[in-house]
Formats: structure tokens, sequence, C-alpha cells
């Protein structure tokens, strides 16, 4: 059914309304209707004519964007991303949610080729600092680091444990292991997590490094981190300080002072050191993020999202000129923020904040997607892992549109310009968190351009769990 235009309808009824006259009315109504049915045959032939044309174009941009896609069967048949990967600093690899074997294999594989062939220095997680500078230490063969994989692993203790403590992240782990045996130190690639969370661990470490240094300064730095300390959670600490108006920030910057202040110090090593410096940052941005909740939002994110970015420049500066990097995390961090509706709230991502640091030429991010199966994740925070069912894309998605593929599993080249330009509209996106219910699947998309978010953009039309080491 075609809808008038509603001023032509009022302009119909107004004429007719006001002729009394039978004979009178007659004549008019079909000196009007002449008139008129000429303007509606006019609009409707137009309406027509942009019906068919929205049909075709939407069909033409259906046929370029299967056109473009690459299927792939086996795992390991990821090598034209690789190639697309050419003098970039940091490669971003996203997930639409943190419970997805298919998104941990493939980051992993891709990983694998960039580190090993295209001489990519580290890979660096949506995972806590502490925990994962044990595990470098475990992936470099670092003195007095873990000494099995097992052990390594157990760093890892804190919710979610299936996000890392799960069969495909420890493969990986292990893989970086024994590809760094035979290499020399300097060479060899290091494995960080670039979040705020588990912020106490990282305090704790920043006192024990500085005490081996100097142990009235380790005191001094336990004094002051207990200003954060000796509050039992993060929710605590908020409540104080909306309470009083005082917080711990000062405290914070002077235990970063303490740390910057043994540079030189004969017994500080070059990893000790950058070690300490970087969880001291991790205390002061994790209070920062922890306390952003009492300020206009999107305040608490992006105090987050600014030290991923940071904790990624850190490491880069770290390895030295031309390095490059990795980065794992979902696929709202990685994929730039300013090609979704987080623009219109002012948030901000790494993705958003390495493209423009950088430059977008030397920035690759690749986002993930899927259409239905299963996923891990909780109902609410610090809750049970939980199976659960990811329901069918709904209708209008992107994944929708992927899922009518004859083929499984696809990738793209969104730096492609044709296919770029078919997909210039925003589009609901999926994503799932850590904590998810599928009862309210409706909210789990975000409004995305996708070729203005990523540049390359991997589809499974069916995945499934993580295989968790903790069942």
């Amino acid at each position: 059914m075609v809808n008038l235009p509603r001023a032509l309808i009022d302009a119909d009824q107004h004429t007719l309304k006001f002729q009394p006259a039978r004979s009178f009315f007659i004549l008019q109504v079909n000196a009007i209707n002449s008139v008129f049915m000429k303007k509606y045959t006019f609009i409707l032939l137009f309406l027509f004519a942009w019906q068919w044309q929205w049909q075709v174009s939407a069909q033409t941009a259906e046929e370029i964007l299967f056109e473009k896609a690459i299927p792939f069967d086996n795992r390991y048949d990821l090598t034209a991303i690789s190639d697309w990967i050419t003098t970039e600093r940091l490669v971003l690899m996203g997930e639409a949610s943190h419970g997805t074997s298919e998104f941990y294999t493939k980051r992993a594989i891709l990983s694998k080729h960039l580190v090993a062939n295209n001489g990519f220095n580290f890979v660096a997680v949506e995972g806590d600092w502490s925990s994962f500078s044990r595990i470098n230490e475990y992936v470099k063969h670092k003195e007095g680091g873990p000494q099995t994989i097992e052990d390594a692993m157990d760093a890892l203790d804190r919710w979610p444990l299936w996000m890392w403590r799960n069969q495909e992240f420890k493969a990986l782990v292990q893989w970086l292991h024994d590809f760094n045996a035979d290499r020399e130190p300097s060479q060899r690639a290091g494995l960080y997590g670039i979040d705020v969370y588990n912020n106490f661990s990282a305090m704790e470490d920043v006192e024990v490094w500085v005490r081996s240094i100097d142990s009235t300064l380790g005191r001094r730095a336990a004094r002051l981190n207990s200003c954060i300390s000796r509050h039992p959670d993060p929710g605590s600490y908020v409540r104080m300080v909306a309470q009083t108006g005082q917080d711990c920030s000062e405290d914070l910057l002077d235990v970063l002072e303490i740390v910057q202040s043994l540079e030189d110090h004969p017994d500080a090593t070059e990893w000790g050191f950058f070690r300490a410096v970087h969880g001291a940052k991790v205390a002061i941005n994790a209070e920062r993020h922890f306390r952003g909740n009492l300020e206009p939002q999107p305040a608490s994110w992006n105090y987050r999202a600014s030290h991923f970015y940071l904790t990624a420049e850190r490491l880069m500066e770290y390895y030295g000129e031309g390095s490059r990097g990795i980065i794992w995390a979902h696929n709202t961090h990685i994929g730039d923020a300013r090609a979704t509706d987080m623009a219109n709230f002012n948030m901000h991502n790494i993705g958003q904040l390495s493209r423009e640091a950088l430059g977008r030429e030397n920035v690759f991010a690749i986002g993930f997607g899927t259409y239905a199966g299963e996923v891990l994740a909780a109902r609410e925070w610090e809750g049970e892992m939980r199976t659960m069912n990811t329901p069918e894309a709904r209708s209008g998605t992107w994944e929708n549109i992927l899922g009518q593929s004859a083929y499984p599993k696809l990738y793209f080249n969104l730096r492609d310009n044709e296919l770029a330009s078919i997909l210039q509209q925003r589009i609901p996106h999926r994503a799932i968190g850590v904590t998810y219910n599928p009862a309210n699947e409706d909210g789990n998309y975000v409004p995305t351009v996708i070729p203005d978010r990523y540049d390359a953009f991997i589809f499974i039309r069916e995945t499934r769990i993580l295989d968790a080491l903790d069942q």
C-alpha cells in the first residue's frame, strides 16, 4: 500500500468540504479529480520508481557484499587478512562476546602469523596487568617467572575466569612460550594485560618491587597505597569519596613518583622498572575509573578506555622504534567509537584513540560476529558461568544479513572502496557482554557504520562456547 503525502489528503478534504451546491460540487470534484489524479499518478509513479530503485539498489548491494566476501572452511584459511596488514603499528582484534571459542581461535591464528612472519612484538589483551605480568614472564622465559603453563595460568584468578582460563587461550600462551625458546631475550614476543581491574594486586606488586630496591621507600609506598587498599572493594571507596569529598588520587601519584625515582638504581632491571611504573599507572587510572562514577558520564568508561590505549602506547615505547603490537578486546573497544552511537554520548575507545594518535593507516581493526549458537556468560556481575543460547540474529541486523549467505564462514576487506561505499548506513551490530540475558536480545546491538568501525570483519554463522578450564 502506498501512503499519500498528508498535504495532498488535507487539500482534497478541504476542497470537498466547502462546495454546498451539488452541480457546482460535481464540476469542482471532476476538475479537482483531474488535477489531483495527475498529481496522484505522478506521485505514485515516483514512489513506485523509488521503491523499485531501492529494491534494485538493495539487491545490488547484497550482490556486491557477497561477491566481495571471502569464504573459508579450514580454520587456518585466513591468509588474505594477513596480506592486508602491511605497515600498521597496531592490529586490533575484536570479539562479539567474551565466551565464544571461534573468536579466540581465529584471533590466535592471526596473532601467531603476525608474530612469526610479520615481526609483531607483543600481544596485549583485555585482562589484568598484574596477572598477565606473570604470564608474560612465563612466555618470555624470565628468571623467577612461572616454570610451567599450569603455574602461569594460575595467575588468572579473577572473575570472569572463563574469559582467559580456557583451553583456546592456554594454547596461545604455550605457543608463545615455545616460539620464544630459541630467540634472543630482546627478540622475544610478550603477552600483557591492558585493563585497570585487579588494581590491588598491581599495587601490591609495586610495593614488593620498591621494597626490593629500598625498604624505606617500600614502606612509604605501602602507606600511601593504603588510602585506597583499606577499602574492601571499589564500591566502598566510591561511597567514601561521595560522603567526604576526599579521594586518594594524590597518594597514588606519590607512589608513581617513588617508583620513577628508582629508574637509575643499579638493582632496577628494565622489565622490573617498567612493570612497576605501569602497575602504579594501573592504580591511578583504576581510581579514576571508579571515582568516575560520581562524575557526569561517560567519565568512568573513558578513563578505562584511555588506559587501554596508554598501555598499548607504553608497550610500543618499551619495545622501541618501529615496534608493532596486537590488541585483543571486545568489538565495543577495538572498533572506532565514532562509527557508532557511542559518539552521541561522547564515549571513546582504543579503536578511536589509536587511529587519532597513530593515523588510520597505521591501525588495522578486525571485527567479529556470529548469527547464532551458544556462549559462555553470567546473568549478573560476578555471577556463575552459564552456557546460554545465542538467539538467531534479529531481522535487519548486520549478522542477520550475513547469516543469509550460502557460506557459513566469511570475511571481508572493509578497506575495499566499492564495498565500503555500499555500507555507509548505520545498521544494528551484535554485542554480547560478560553478563548476558538472551531474553533481552533487542538491547544487544550497537548501531554501526561497519566500514568506518573496522578494516576487516570475520563472520561465523554458528559458534560454540569456550572450553573453560574451570567447569
